[in-house]
């Protein structure tokens, strides 16, 4: 298990730096930031979606649909919309 553990450990270090990377070359950092920021505070503040982003059995349809509202009515950069939609794959 702890095998796993630090595979997604690395794994998320490598997306996280390649989304810091084109942000910061797209000059939108700053936006990226606030917006990510924004979802995890969302995540942390609303169990019911925490509960519906980790659920397995929600169709990755539904999923990324879902995302799209989020990214479209807080007017997302496209590369975080792109980013989120990344991980439902």
């Amino acid at each position: 298990m702890s095998k796993n553990k630090g595979f997604s450990i690395t794994s998320a270090d490598r997306y996280s730096l390649a989304l810091y990377e084109l942000a910061n070359e797209n000059k939108v950092l700053s936006q990226v930031e606030d917006q990510s920021l924004s979802i995890l505070n969302l995540i942390s503040s609303s169990k019911d979606f925490s509960n519906l982003i980790k659920d397995p059995t929600n169709s990755e349809e539904d999923l990324l649909k879902i995302l799209d509202n989020i990214s479209s009515n807080n007017k997302f950069e496209n590369l975080l919309k792109n980013f989120l939609s990344f991980f439902n794959y």
